[in-house]
């Protein structure tokens, strides 16, 4: 052996014996370069289910081995899906005891799972459609998941990414765990010796059973195994596919695969496998007006692009530049720019933002069109990119590239069976110069060479709906009329239907037509807010189920009792009360809550005001009827343009349904109330007692009863109070006391309530217009009595005068108070009041009677006789000569003997008179006095019944 030879031996001795000293714990294994910088050349990808049907011929089986137990390894990919499945395997490892490592790309986002050590991680990281993207995984028994992604670490925190039927919410499942050592049972080696593995397919069984569910339909490139931890740099450069890796386990450059049927192996730029982070610009090579434009973008959740620094105005020019053909022939513009002046002329701002532009690249002498050019364009190659003013008119189209967030996730709003067409679609790229779609499982859209938008199930032949022309842009995004090739959600052949194409955010924003959106709190709030106005379009509030009958009540909350229905009722005025007719006319505003929970409502607010439930609406809906019961002409309750019905939400929506290709804020029946306000003016009939009038204290009724259902379906309940007077209290003639509310008690099997009203009477006029009058009456008949006893002519034309007057003042009043079988307190009054004036007359006769006269002719107004009394003895004839004024005399003593005593003849008369009227002013005085104490008694009485009403005002709904 000569000199260089021994220098060879020993160098490959130290190198071996330096290998030996850096390699790990794990047996010894050598350590091979780790990465090398990516440059130009190419790398084979495997093409797994190139005809998109799931497939279990779509695998590539390792045909290495493991070469000892590894308690921790590395493994890289990069991976473009074509399609999702239920479960997306990319590597699947499993060993003869069952134990199985994979990572699951599904469309809630990768998933890691390894079941020895008791291991399942959410990343909720999606893995968009048709875009290459590079994933790196670290997994060791002693630490947690480190997982990183397009060049970022995975930090295990709470993220919102595209959503999900099956959750209730938008938030991805995110899950920590704790140190893969620190299970009592967790396993020491993750991959061992007797291990298999096998990429696009999950292995039930080592390199065997597999299920088309868990296959993986794309392109998968530089799959590399370590058997240590890479450092956190090596794998932010390696996901981040700034250099390509080499591992010391699985070589992907050097690994040997068996392949499945339905995988081809192509070599494949480097490059091109290497953009995982997708430039965030859509060019459309359609000429459109600026608002177009604007709109087409908001569309797709971006802006029309202005470009913010040199180095994105170089990526934009060129990508205007592969368009320029359709856009800019002789260098014209290529595309508009998302900038305005339009607010202060040369004061250039973002149109998304309305902040000042910070970076602009005219061209020379631009701009120059003063106020007549608000807008601005990217002209082409004669001005090399250079920005111009231009004119806002509808007149001048360009295209437009848009500043998007990609991938661009959309969703279909009203497939009713995903079994033929996707929901979910991802925007790819382009055909026919138009944008394409691919959907997650089964179908895509995109434009046919007929000129048509077309949604396609690539699964199924000839089966597919075509986008109706409507005049709109000739883009599929928004909502528009699609016609079927076959019968779809109940509807025949050819019979179009809505569909909504958006990228809205599900649960959080609504999709007016043009595609654009807006926050679903804004719908139907009676302002404006879509571009189109179609946020306002379709408000209606009910949704009545297939089915439903307005005739039969809502079922109870409970199913085993009634449905109660609460009622309040406002009494605003008494329009009259006519008691002689035995009524009252009565405003009251009729409120009615009850909950149906076979209805759901749309677009519920805080502010009640705002749930209307049109009349129209109402008519098919079930609405209680209350007759009231005691009102003339058998009045109820009535739906119609005076009715205002609304909806007082109180309990949250439901999940989103896309089968509907409207969105819409969702309530159950169950949770919200409906109520039913109307003012009614009804007459009422009530029976007025009229013993103590005017004193009189009335209490008239209400009745409100359920018409038609019994109580075994409908009871009438009391809403709060129930009810309360808002009116003046004191009115015409009655005062109103109080009002209640109380159970209608009856025979009838109908549930019903009863409200009692006290009305009492205003005294005040009738003790002016009657009682005292009366009074003042009997006073002067009284007064009679002080006149001379004697003139009787003047006693008995007065007392005859203030009976008369005492006669017609009753006659009138009896007129107006109706006619009773029994006898009222004024009756008693005016009854005694003329019984007084009588009495007075009866006396003033008897008076007269006993007032005895010195001769026949003589009147009661001539003087009395002297009180000297003179006596004749019988049978003498006088002998003088009387004078002629005693002729009458002289007659008598020649025909009879005259005894004349000596007493007064007015003292009778006089005192029948003065005793006559000390008893009967006395009696009046009595019967006054105990007139007026149970006149007083009773109104007292009365005005301490006071109903007591706990709760005069309602602020909140039955619980």
């Amino acid at each position: 052996m000569n000199q260089s030879q021994l220098v060879l031996v020993l160098v490959v001795v130290l190198g071996s014996l330096l290998l030996c000293l850096v390699s790990g714990n794990d047996g010894g294994a050598t350590t091979t370069t780790t990465t090398t910088t990516i440059g130009g050349g190419s790398s084979k990808v495997l093409k797994m289910q190139e005809s998109l049907a799931p497939s279990t011929m779509s695998y590539a089986r390792w045909k290495g081995s493991i070469p000892r137990p590894l308690k921790e390894f590395t493994l890289c990919y990069r991976i473009k899906m074509y399609h999702y499945r239920p479960e997306v395997v990319v590597f699947s490892y499993i060993n003869t005891n069952n134990e199985n490592i994979r990572t699951d790309h599904n469309r809630k986002g990768v998933q890691v799972v390894a079941t020895a050590q008791g291991m399942r991680v959410d990343t909720g990281i999606i893995t968009p459609l048709m875009h290459w993207t590079a994933f790196c995984f670290v997994l060791a028994h002693d630490t947690p998941l480190t997982f990183y992604h397009n060049g970022l670490k995975w930090e295990g925190e709470k993220e919102y990414t595209e959503d999900d039927d099956d959750d209730d919410d938008d938030l991805v499942r995110v899950k920590k765990f704790d140190s893969i050592g620190n299970s009592p049972n967790a396993s020491q080696v993750l991959l061992d010796v007797d291990g298999t593995i096998v990429l696009g397919q999950d292995q039930d069984a080592p390199a065997d059973v597999y299920d088309v569910t868990q296959s993986f339909s794309g392109e998968l490139t530089d799959l590399n195994m370590w058997s240590r931890r890479l450092e956190e740099q090596e794998l932010a450069d390696i996901s981040g596919c700034r250099t390509r890796g080499h591992g010391d386990i699985l070589d992907w450059d050097t690994a040997d695969f068996e392949l499945g049927s339905d995988v081809s192996k192509v070599e494949m730029d480097l490059a091109k496998t290497c953009k995982v982070v997708p430039l965030p610009y859509f060019m459309f090579p359609d000429q459109l007006q600026i608002s177009d434009a604007h709109s087409l973008c908001a569309a797709f959740g971006g802006n029309v692009v202005a470009p913010r620094n040199a180095q994105e105005q170089e990526v934009v020019y060129k990508l205007g530049e592969e368009s320029k053909d359709q856009c800019a022939k002789e260098g014209g513009p290529l595309m508009w720019l998302g900038i305005t002046d339009e607010a202060e002329k040369g004061a250039w701002r973002y149109y998304s933002s309305g902040d000042n532009v910070t970076y602009t690249n005219w061209a020379p002498g631009q701009p120059n069109g003063r106020s007549f050019e608000n807008c601005a364009v990217l002209k082409g190659e004669t001005f090399l990119g250079g920005w111009t003013d231009q004119s806002c008119k509808k007149s001048y189209k360009v295209c437009v590239l848009c500043s998007l967030k990609m991938p661009v996730f959309l969703r279909f709003r009203g497939i009713c069976d995903s079994a033929l067409y996707d929901d979910r679609f991802v925007l790819v790229g382009k055909i026919q110069g138009k944008p394409y779609f691919k959907g997650y499982y089964r179908s895509h859209v995109y434009f046919t060479v007929d000129r048509t938008w077309r949604l396609e199930s690539i699964l199924k032949n000839n089966t597919y709906a075509e986008m109706e022309d409507d005049g709109s842009l000739s883009f599929p995004v928004g909502r528009h009329q699609w016609t079927f090739s076959h019968g779809f959600c109940g509807m025949a052949k050819g019979e179009s239907q809505s569909l909504t194409f958006t990228q809205c955010a599900k649960n959080i924003e609504f999709t007016c037509d043009d595609g654009t959106c807006i926050n679903i709190n804004q719908v139907c709030d009676r302002r404006v807010q879509c571009p189109d106005m179609s946020d306002e379009l379709d408000c209606s509030t009910v949704k009545p189920p297939k089915g439903y009958q307005t005739t039969l009540p809502p079922p109870s909350l409970t199913q085993e009792s009634p449905l109660p229905v609460y009622l309040n009722i406002t009494l605003n005025t008494f329009s009259s009360i006519d008691a002689i007719k035995n009524r009252f006319t009565v405003e009251l505003m009729v409120r009615m809550i009850w909950k149906d929970q076979r209805l759901q409502f749309k677009h519920l607010r805080r502010d009640r005001q705002l749930n209307i439930i049109l009349p129209s609406e109402a008519q098919d809906i079930w609405v209680p009827t209350v007759d009231f019961l005691n009102a003339e002409n058998n009045q109820h309750t009535t739906v119609d343009a005076d009715c205002k019905i609304t909806i007082e939400r109180q309990g949250s929506p439901i999940g989103d349904n896309i089968e509907h290709s409207k969105e819409a804020r969702i309530y159950k029946g169950e949770d919200n109330y409906i109520r039913i306000s109307r003012i009614y003016t009804i007459v009422f009939q009530c029976n007025f007692n009229f013993f103590y009038f005017p004193f009189n204290t009335d209490y008239c009724q209400m009745i409100f009863r359920i018409n038609k259902n019994t109580n075994n379906y409908v009871t009438l309940e009391k809403y709060g109070a129930a009810i309360r007077y808002q009116g003046n209290d004191q009115l015409a003639e009655y005062t109103i006391g109080g009002v209640k509310m109380e159970r209608l008690e009856t025979d009838e099997p109908y549930s019903g309530l009863v409200t009692h009203i006290q009305m009492k009477h205003l005294y005040t006029t009738q003790i002016v217009t009657i009682f005292v009058p009366t009074t003042l009456i009997n006073l002067i008949s009284f007064a009679t009595f002080l006149f001379k006893w004697f003139d009787f002519q003047n006693r008995i034309m007065v007392s005859l005068t203030a009976l008369l007057v005492l006669s017609t003042l009753f006659s009138q009043i009896s007129g107006q108070l109706p006619k009773t079988s029994y006898s009222k307190l004024i009756d008693m009054w005016f009854l005694s009041s003329i019984v007084f004036a009588f009495l007075t007359i009866i006396i003033h006769t008897i008076v007269e009677i006993n007032h005895h006269y010195n001769s026949p002719t003589e009147s009661s107004k001539f003087r009395p006789p002297s009180p000297t009394t003179i006596s004749l003895p019988r049978k003498v004839v006088p002998t003088t000569v009387e004078s002629t004024s005693h002729n009458s005399m002289l007659f008598l003593r020649r025909n009879k003997t005259f005894n004349f005593k000596p007493k007064n003849p007015g003292h009778l008369p006089a005192l029948i008179n003065k005793v006559a009227y000390t008893l009967v002013f006395t009696a009046y005085i009595i019967i006054f006095l105990m007139f007026w104490s149970v006149a007083f008694s009773q109104k007292i009485a009365e005005d301490k019944k006071v109903f007591e009403v706990k709760e005069t005002e309602v602020t909140g709904y039955p619980a």
